[in-house]
Order: structure tokens, then C-alpha cells, then sequence
């Protein structure tokens, strides 16, 4: 897992995570839809540009995290997280009961999905294309997506990730994905490309500090507390606004922080927090952090309790052991260089 690590962040990693999920909406109102259920707003997108969002239950909890593309002015493309694909699917398709001529439909089985990682990722990708796509992958902006043929197969690309370093997501039609692999793994073999798995992907992204649904946050979580405020768009009146304005207002009781290990021991989620004697919260995430040297990851800490000039102790195993609060991201994230 370590050897997968940083390969990833020095030269370049394949992962299958045809486990994701993928939901299309269209229809003339969808751009109005999507306002409606998702924090971020979708009338800030191009066609072809993607957007980091969430979608709120009635009490402000987050129902899920996604990537929001733009396709066309009123087609849009969302990939999910694979353990709340039926559950998204269900509430979307309910809220849009109310708008004629709207499509949602849940696409999940008819699509792989491979994301191919690093700072030589852009390079191994050109080495698929014809000479008229790898100009276009060039120009291809962070969070934008682009639509083409390989191999005679309809794909998307889009240039997101998990893992903090520049990076491609490769939707693809499931009966194309295994030879994708395969030619990726082998062109790729002089930009240093290995195939990785789910542990390395877990400890890149908590480097990162991005967030994994059902750990740093889920449907009792805002994202207020989860720290992805800056995504919150007020300007128009999403499902769960109004929770969300009043917590901004009154203040937030708990928020999530990085922290990094003072002394020997692995923290895991669902861990205690320990501050002069007492609990102040939980471990969301921890790990090993291969890059940025020991172990750390996010807690959920109470706002009124925590004191931030004092050490804190999670409880690993009955043994405490000293930690400090530590700014996040814990390691800086590079998905938007150039080369």
C-alpha cells in the first residue's frame, strides 16, 4: 500500500472504481431541478465543466457528496457514491416528481469507471488518443469533462480525482474497461504506472483531506460541520437551506479538523478525542500518512469543548496518545498543474 501511495504521487496509478455510481438527469428544467436539491449551483457551469456538491435531507444531514457535471445546457451527469447509489437514485427521482418532462435515470450498470492518478497521468492517457484528442486533453481544465471515441467506444473523461494529484476519471462502457487496462498498464510502463487499490486511494485522500461519505460525513452531518461550506451557494433555496442558515448564524457546535499524530499509534474512525480528561469528540478518519510522515486524519471535534492551545489524545485501543490539531489539507493537493 505504501509502494502504491507514492507512486501515485510521483509518477502515476490506475484505479478501477467501476463501483461508483452514475445518474443522468435531463430535460428543460434541469438546471432548475438540480438547484433545488444540491448546495452548489449548477447555473455557474459551462457546458462540459463539473462542480463539486452535496445533496441535504430535510435536517440539514448530508444524503450524499458528488461530482456534478454540465454536458449540455439541460442534459447533467452525476457520479455518486457507490454505497448510496439506490438511496440517491430513490430521492432524486422523488423530488422530481413535479417537473414534466424530466428524466432521471440511474446508469449505474452501464458504465466503468478507471481513474488513472499522478503527474505523468496526462501523458499516459495521450499515448490511447489520436493526435486531435490529446490536444484537447492538453486544454482539458481542472473539473471540466470531455466527451470521445476510443477504440470506436463512446467515453467521457473527465479531469477530477480523489487522490490531491492531477488527474483523469475515465467513464467507459463496462465491455471496453478491461482493455483499457490493459493498454494503459502497458504504454503507460515508461511513465512509472502501476495498478492500485481501495488502501492506497484511502490514505491519498485523507492526505488530501477529502472527505469519504459514511465516515466524515453522512445524513446526521451538515456540511457546514463537515467543512465543505465553501461549496454552500445561498443564492438559491436548496433542500435543507434553511437548517443550514440558521447554524451558520447561531454557529456551528461541532466542526471537523486534521490532526496529526505526536506519538506512536494509528488512529481509525470512530476513535475518541480526548482534551484535558474529556471526550470532544470522534475520529471521522485516520491512517498512516505516507507523504506527509506518521499518521493523522479528520476528528469531529466540539466547538465549546475544544481548546485549540491544548494537545489532544485519541484513545487507541484504552491508550492515549498525544495528537495536535493540524490545518488542513495535510498535504497541499496538485490537481490543478498545468504539466
Amino acid at each position: 500500500m505504501l509502494e502504491e501511495h507514492r507512486c501515485v504521487r510521483n509518477a502515476v496509478g490506475l484505479f478501477d472504481v467501476s463501483h461508483m455510481g452514475e445518474i443522468r438527469v435531463v430535460g428543460p428544467r434541469a438546471a432548475e431541478f438540480l438547484n433545488r436539491i444540491a448546495i452548489n449551483d449548477v447555473n455557474l457551469l459551462e457546458a462540459n465543466q463539473g462542480q463539486y456538491t452535496a445533496m441535504c435531507n430535510d435536517a440539514g444531514g448530508v444524503i450524499d457528496d458528488l461530482i456534478l457535471y454540465r454536458l449540455a445546457q439541460d442534459e447533467f451527469f452525476l457520479c455518486v457514491n457507490a454505497s448510496n447509489v439506490e438511496k440517491d437514485f430513490n430521492w432524486i427521482a422523488s423530488k422530481s416528481a413535479s417537473y414534466s418532462g424530466l428524466q432521471v435515470l440511474n446508469e449505474s450498470t452501464g458504465w466503468a469507471q478507471l481513474a488513472i492518478q499522478g503527474p505523468n497521468s496526462e501523458m499516459c492517457l495521450k499515448s490511447l488518443m489520436n493526435a486531435s484528442d490529446a490536444l484537447r486533453l492538453e486544454i482539458l481544465a481542472y473539473t471540466h469533462i470531455m466527451a470521445l471515441e476510443i477504440f470506436g467506444e463512446a467515453c467521457l473523461i473527465a479531469r477530477t480525482g480523489y487522490t490531491g494529484e492531477k488527474g483523469y476519471e475515465l467513464y467507459l462502457p463496462p465491455k471496453l474497461a478491461p482493455k483499457i487496462w490493459m493498454e494503459l498498464l502497458e504504454k503507460g510502463q515508461r511513465f512509472g504506472i502501476k495498478p492500485i487499490g481501495l488502501g492506497a486511494r484511502d490514505t491519498l485522500r485523507l492526505e488530501a483531506c477529502y472527505l469519504l461519505y459514511g465516515n466524515d460525513m453522512d445524513d446526521t452531518i451538515s456540511p457546514l460541520e463537515a467543512g465543505i461550506g465553501w461549496a454552500v451557494k445561498y443564492s438559491h433555496d436548496f433542500n435543507g437551506k434553511a437548517i443550514l442558515e440558521a447554524q451558520k448564524a447561531a454557529g456551528l457546535k461541532r466542526r471537523l479538523h486534521g490532526f496529526t499524530m505526536m506519538e506512536g499509534g494509528i488512529p481509525s474512525h470512530g476513535m475518541d478525542v480526548i482534551q484535558m480528561g474529556k471526550k470532544i469528540g470522534i475520529v471521522t478518519s485516520g491512517s498512516v500518512l505516507p507523504t506527509v510522515g506518521g499518521a493523522g486524519g479528520l476528528a469531529l471535534l466540539s466547538v465549546e469543548d475544544f481548546n485549540p492551545l491544548q494537545t489532544l489524545s485519541i484513545d487507541i485501543r484504552g491508550s492515549e496518545k498525544r495528537a495536535k490539531v493540524t490545518p488542513i489539507p495535510l498535504y497541499k493537493p496538485r490537481v490543478k498543474t498545468l504539466n
